[in-house]
């Protein structure tokens, strides 16, 4: 019995030994497509579009930056030029600042200075909503068994289907910089009516301290966006089952196989600052 109970535990010793043998993966890189990634927004100033091509998945730098393309917006009314940053690479600002409207579908073209994804020509057309929610005041409540914080949001809902999508700052910094950390929502539990203190966005309790400015800012973006960004946050995300690939390829509103997407919102804020207790 013993000698059995022995060679039982060798077997068991040699599965966990061969379940630490190294495996190279081979990853197959896909052919380079240019990304974009760029809005017109209700506030007025010089909207930025940013231009880099794809990367493999193992590439940890900056993404490589598209530069010398040609980039025009359209309006329906006029069409503005935008110009390359002289300091920032494959950052395109618009010629001069305006504050799109609602209701105005804008297209932003593009032309490159060589092809990217065996394309020159591309394009994109996004609309600017017309309804919108309005901001009545925002609260901040701690959580101390956890030691973080809840925003919450008082808005009233115009009685449309709208989609919006809520962005933090902490004295003028962006916090929502990365897709898992930003949220859409729907209005599908509060249309027409206040949202009654929703909470929208939470902060670690050593993210902010007393005497902080917090902004919150609320985007009525399209349906189509709304849904790219959930795809984005899925992609971007941890995957159940482990390892499994995402559902399906993220959506994009540019043309001839481009990745990205070029978004037109209607912006509203509330600040606050954050009490000494």
């Amino acid at each position: 019995m013993k000698n059995s109970r022995f060679f039982q535990l060798l077997m068991v010793l040699a599965g966990l030994a061969a379940c630490t043998e190294r495996y190279d993966i081979e990853l197959d890189s896909s052919y380079t497509r240019l990304v974009v990634d760029g809005k017109v927004t209700s506030d007025s100033l010089q909207h930025t579009l940013r231009l880099t091509t794809s990367t493999s998945y193992f590439y940890n730098e900056e993404p490589p930056a598209v530069t010398g393309a040609a980039v025009r917006l359209y309006d329906g009314e006029e069409s503005i030029p935008y110009v390359e940053d002289a300091q920032r690479p494959g950052y395109y600002h618009a010629a001069e600042a305006f504050a799109g409207k609602a209701g105005r579908l804008y297209r932003i073209e593009i032309e490159l200075a060589a092809p990217v994804g065996d394309f020159s020509s591309y394009e994109a057309s996004s609309l600017m909503p017309l309804t919108f929610g309005r901001i009545d005041s925002i609260t901040l409540k701690y959580e101390p068994s956890f030691d973080f914080y809840l925003l919450n949001l008082f808005a009233t809902d115009p009685a449309t289907t709208d989609f919006y999508k809520f962005d933090a700052y902490v004295n003028g910094k962006i916090l929502t910089d990365t897709a898992s950390r930003a949220l859409v929502a729907d209005d599908k539990f509060f249309n027409g009516n206040n949202t009654n203190g929703l909470p929208v966005m939470f902060f670690r309790g050593d993210e902010i301290k007393p005497g902080d400015t917090i902004t919150l800012q609320l985007a009525a973006i399209t349906e189509d966006y709304y849904r790219f960004f959930l795809e984005l946050q899925t992609g971007s995300g941890s995957s159940n089952p482990l390892f499994s690939g995402p559902a399906a390829n993220i959506r994009t509103n540019v043309s001839n196989g481009a990745l990205g997407y070029f978004a037109a919102a209607r912006l509203a804020r509330a600040s606050l600052i954050v009490p000494q207790n």
